[in-house]
């Protein structure tokens, strides 16, 4: 298997879980009363956080995301600061208002949070796949 291959599964498979579980989140939250606004808030968190997910999971092509999961200082700098500017923008209420997101209950986050992270047993089994099937496959140097 090439690396470049690898590189797509995880891609592609990454943006149809994320497909999958949005819209799900999407026509959940409709479903369970919530209104549009709350509804189209916690999608958004919930495509941000499986981003997030995703990035530490696709530092590596075959190690498990629990080698070393926050050895890239740059990569937790970045999330940090992404995660401190989305709380802003759901928690205080001027900017909640200026773009219009809907303050989230804790349970609202613990649904978000949980559907986020779907993504990481997802790409880690297909990456427990690959390792399966082929096992000389390894790293690219430099990674």
């Amino acid at each position: 298997m090439t690396e470049s291959l690898t590189v797509l599964m995880l891609i592609f498979t990454g943006g149809i879980w994320s497909t999958i579980v949005n819209l799900t989140l999407f026509q959940y939250s409709l479903a369970s009363g919530r209104s549009l606004q709350e509804a189209m808030t916690m999608t958004f968190v919930s495509l941000i956080l499986i981003q997030f997910f995703k990035a530490y999971n696709f530092r590596s092509e075959t190690k498990s995301i629990l080698n070393r999961p926050f050895a890239n200082r740059w990569l937790n700098i970045a999330i940090g600061w992404e995660l401190a500017m989305l709380a802003a923008i759901i928690y205080i209420p001027v900017l909640r208002n200026m773009f219009g997101t809907f303050l989230l209950t804790p349970q609202d986050m613990v649904i978000v949070l949980s559907s986020a992270g779907s993504v990481v047993p997802v790409i880690e089994l297909l990456k427990w796949f690959i390792r399966k099937k082929h096992p000389s496959f390894t790293e690219p140097s430099g990674s």
